[in-house]
């Protein structure tokens, strides 16, 4: 695979991951409803450096095993059943369990970075996009690093787009038509990912 082609297909994969309402996305719109937009710049700030650590660890750990193929097959499985898990979890949302008059305190840094190693979404997506694209962005540090690049680059500016529009899909998510709908959707286009994953089979 050439690096035009893995950056194609990263930027589909992130995409995918984008649109697809993970507890970043929910947590930003949220915690922007309750608190304001401002309050959401340490915590995205907080995402951000969560994002690079656990993404600069799964790449470490990706590329020490280069070597290992069956340490490689295992990790790529070990990704596959995250995001399977995922997909289930996303068709068996309930939508009502969004409840953002829930939250105690405004959210800052710490917690920003905390969610990262707690999210089931991330760790699926990372172990999947370092296993599959290191190599062919550069290889090593320099491929784990154009990887983060190309990552932080469009989630960050994507979680302040959820700051932003959070009133409208609050209202979205919350509507009981609309909601499970939208969560549907994204179950779909989380399992076809899956489908082309284990299509493809692990890259060694």
């Amino acid at each position: 695979m050439d690096a035009t082609t893995a950056i194609l297909e990263l930027l589909l994969i992130i995409s995918i991951a984008l649109i697809t309402p993970g507890p970043n996305a929910l947590t930003s719109f949220a915690h922007s409803g309750l608190f304001g937009k401002k309050s959401n710049i340490s915590l995205i700030a907080g995402m951000a450096i969560g994002l690079s650590i656990m993404g600069l660890a799964v790449g470490l750990a990706v590329d020490s095993l280069s070597e290992n193929k069956d340490a490689l097959i295992a990790l790529h499985w070990i990704g596959m059943a995250f995001l399977g898990a995922m997909a289930i979890a996303m068709f068996r949302f309930d939508i009502t369990s969004i409840n953002v008059s829930e939250t105690e305190g405004r959210l800052g840094l710490k917690t920003g970075i905390a969610m990262q190693f707690v999210n089931g979404k991330e760790w699926a997506f990372m172990i999947l996009i370092m296993s599959e694209y290191i190599e062919p962005l550069g290889g090593g540090l320099v491929g784990i690093v154009s990887i983060l690049g190309i990552i932080l680059g469009i989630c960050i500016p994507a979680m302040f787009a959820w700051t932003f529009f959070g009133d409208r899909l609050s209202n979205i998510f919350s509507n009981p038509k609309e909601g499970p709908r939208v969560f549907k959707t994204c179950a779909i286009l989380l399992t076809l990912l899956f489908l082309a994953f284990l299509y493809r089979g692990a890259q060694v």
